[in-house]
């Protein structure tokens, strides 16, 4: 079924873009997927197919002929068309009676989440272009989708707050399995298999899930867990995401491990720790409806710097949803991989959700927190709460 909720924020988006027609098009999606069609519907795409949403708030499909009972029945267009022979053909009838200014496609240089459009099914959509005598303008659906996919309506909210709750209760028991003298890998071998027992899925690929780092030294960045041992004296970093419903999580927990005389991690690392965390809370405050994410990174960065901490190679955080990195504008800095309009100057919106993710060296290893947080008008909700101090290890 289609979600209502989605399609009118599809409108809405229209109309504040001005754009006339929006065209989710595709062949077998379950083959060669169409990113933002699981975002509205749990349909798929068997042949061709046209999802056609217009400004003036009416909408179309276009479909095969063993389709047409089944998007009769989603009851969200008002209109259904089963091509008897030709699909651009009967495409093309749909355009020249809606006779729009402007179509938007799902196509994008920088948003893998609105880049679903097929080179084949391109090519199809010009030749129905053609036939319909279309002279309007075409252009990328970017700005529609990060919209649709981004602002997450309540039953997303709940489903990505229980793969949160879950995931945490995950990394509390952490706390009794994981001992000095073990490896990384013992560690990311244990949530797998909470994983896999409990019957979750996996925020990213598994090959890579949980990341695993502990200690100075030891390889960190998206690559599971090193063959590195977990001593007296060091933090662990874990970073860890679960889908369950359709939708997942991403968050990152620091551990210390105390050596024998001691009762608290040192007070260098706790100076460390707490800068990290200062600068989650400072940056949800400032995250709130119509500010850009270069500005919210700003926040973060500049406060973990000033207390003589150097400056992170990442941003500080994407959007999560679907998927951990869930597409469309992310809280990133002014660097080369990231100064585009598109990413990092383009206003955010309530209910849209991110990560914030800073991180800083250490002399006992990388300490890096990452939380799920929720835009909202007067600053960011965490999903669940956040870490405020070291889990200790005896």
């Amino acid at each position: 079924m289609f979600s209502q909720e989605k399609v009118n924020i599809a409108y809405q988006a229209l109309k504040e873009e001005n754009i006339d027609m929006w065209i989710i098009a595709g062949q077998e999606s379950a083959t060669n997927t169409e990113p933002v069609l699981s975002i509205m519907s749990d349909a798929e795409f068997i042949g061709c197919t046209a999802l056609i949403f217009c400004k003036d708030g009416t909408s179309a499909a276009v479909c095969t002929p063993i389709d047409y009972n089944g998007y009769v029945h989603h009851g969200v267009f008002d209109e259904v068309f089963a091509f008897p022979v030709s699909f651009t053909d009967t495409l093309a009838e749909v355009i020249q009676k809606k006779n729009p200014k402007s179509i938007a496609l799902d196509y994008s240089l920088e948003n893998p989440a609105a880049d679903g459009l097929s080179l084949g099914t391109y090519k199809m959509l010009e030749e129905a272009f053609k036939k319909a005598d279309y002279q309007g303008e075409v252009l990328s659906a970017e700005k529609v989708v990060v919209k649709v996919r981004g602002i997450k309506t309540e039953d997303e909210l709940a489903k990505i707050k229980k793969a949160c709750l879950e995931a945490e209760e995950i990394f509390n028991d952490a706390k009794d399995f994981i001992k000095p003298g073990m490896n990384c890998q013992d560690v990311y071998a244990w949530f797998q298999n909470e994983v896999e027992r409990k019957g979750f899925g996996y925020s990213w690929p598994k090959s890579c899930n949980p990341g695993v780092f502990s200690g100075y030294g030891c390889p960190g960045g998206h690559m599971g867990a090193p063959d590195f041992p977990i001593s007296k004296g060091d933090v662990v970093n874990i970073d860890f995401g679960i889908v369950i419903d359709g939708y997942g999580c991403d968050l990152q927990r620091m551990y210390y491990i105390l050596k024998d005389d001691e009762t608290e991690a040192p007070a260098d690392l706790v100076d460390a720790f707490n800068t990290v965390r200062d600068g989650i809370l400072l940056a949800a405050k400032a995250l709130k409806p119509g500010v850009t994410g270069i500005e919210v990174d700003s926040v973060a960065r500049d406060y973990i710097t000033s207390k003589g901490f150097p400056s992170w190679n990442a941003a500080l955080g994407h959007q999560m949803g679907k998927v951990a990195h869930d597409g469309g504008p992310l809280l990133g800095p002014e660097r080369p991989r990231y100064n585009r309009d598109e990413l990092i100057r383009t206003p955010l919106y309530e209910n849209m959700v991110f990560t914030l993710e800073p991180g800083v060296p250490t002399r006992a290893g990388r300490i890096g927190l990452e939380e799920d947080v929720v835009v909202k008008k007067d600053g960011a909700e965490f999903i669940v709460p956040p870490q405020t101090e070291f889990y200790l290890i005896k």
